[in-house]
């Protein structure tokens, strides 16, 4: 299971709300490692808000 903390520097900047694809597209914008985007490709196809809704959403997925 991919860390919180890998993923939100990943994403470190990005701005909510966001969809699962603009995360994605961030996180490739900024190289991110594999296992953070494997973990984004997984989360639930939605609107996230904030960090910690993204966090929830991979916490589920493991």
């Amino acid at each position: 299971m991919v860390s919180t903390a890998k993923v939100s520097q990943v994403l470190e900047g990005v701005n909510f709300p966001a969809s699962k694809q603009d995360l994605i597209r961030y996180a490739q914008d900024r190289n991110g490692p594999q296992d953070v985007m494997d973990a984004l490709h997984q989360i639930p196809d939605q609107q996230y808000y904030s960090m910690a809704g993204v966090w929830e959403a991979i916490g589920d997925i493991s």
